[in-house]
């Protein structure tokens, strides 16, 4: 355990998603107040014609009963592949050091939700604003079935490309319409994605501390004669199952 700690603790990466969520929950809990009001009390144009179609249908893309399944699958169909648990644990491990990391804050610092057109933190009303799961969920989940598929060299450059343009139009399209629906503020929003960021480069962390080969031993349907994946996460020689003669 130590070692994993130590290996998180010295990414440089890692260090600067941390500051950067630092400095901006100290910046959202005074200095940005004037721009989370100015954007939450913004005009809404057609409010009643695209609230309900905004609700059921883009603020849902970056929710976690939309995200995970997509993850899952990713991960499930990567493992049996590649005859390795390596994309289950690194989705688990994921997911619920996200899920914990965003509802720790939430509780700690009980921000007033927008319609109370209050940003302070610690407030009366039990808000668990701040930060936004939603954007923590598009940029770490969708984050993780990007990594995945580049690790496992699951997809060409040129698509690999095209689902990194729609995880910036996902985490885009759920910023704006959060904050149009008040759902959050603005900086609600922009924290929970650094809160992402940075969960996603610590599950990235550990993948490059996994062994390889490690995880595929686990595999209960394991043979050497089924290999797929690539060379980073096959078993040493001596550890493969021989071929059938």
């Amino acid at each position: 355990m130590s070692e994993i700690a130590w290996g998180i603790a010295s990414d440089k990466i890692a260090i600067t998603m941390a500051v950067l969520l630092i400095t901006m929950t100290m910046l959202s809990a005074g200095p940005l107040h004037p721009i989370d009001n100015l954007i939450n009390n913004a005009p809404r144009p057609y409010w009643d014609e695209m609230r309900e179609f905004l609700i059921l249908w883009p603020d849902t893309v970056a929710s976690r009963f939309v995200a995970i399944p997509v993850l899952a699958v990713t991960a499930l169909q990567l493992a049996y592949r590649h005859r390795s648990w390596r994309p289950i644990i690194l989705g688990g491990v994921g997911v619920v050091g996200m899920m914990s990391l965003v509802a720790t804050m939430k509780l700690l610092f009980s921000r007033n939700h927008p319609r109370t057109l209050d940003p302070s933190f610690f407030g009366d009303t039990g808000g668990v604003s701040f930060p936004s799961g939603h954007g923590a969920n598009a940029i770490l989940i969708y984050g993780l079935v990007l990594f995945l598929i580049i690790r496992y060299r699951a997809a060409r450059p040129h698509i690999i490309r095209r689902l990194g343009f729609c995880i910036v139009g996902i985490a885009l399209l759920q910023s704006l319409v959060s904050a149009y629906l008040h759902f959050h503020w603005f900086t609600d929003l922009v924290t929970g994605m650094i809160a992402g960021g940075l969960s996603l480069r610590i599950v990235m962390r550990l993948d490059a501390m996994i062994p390889g080969g490690r995880t595929t031993m686990w595999w209960p349907w394991y043979g050497g004669s089924f290999w797929s994946g690539d060379e980073s996460d096959r078993p040493p020689s001596d550890e493969r199952e021989p071929r059938a003669a």
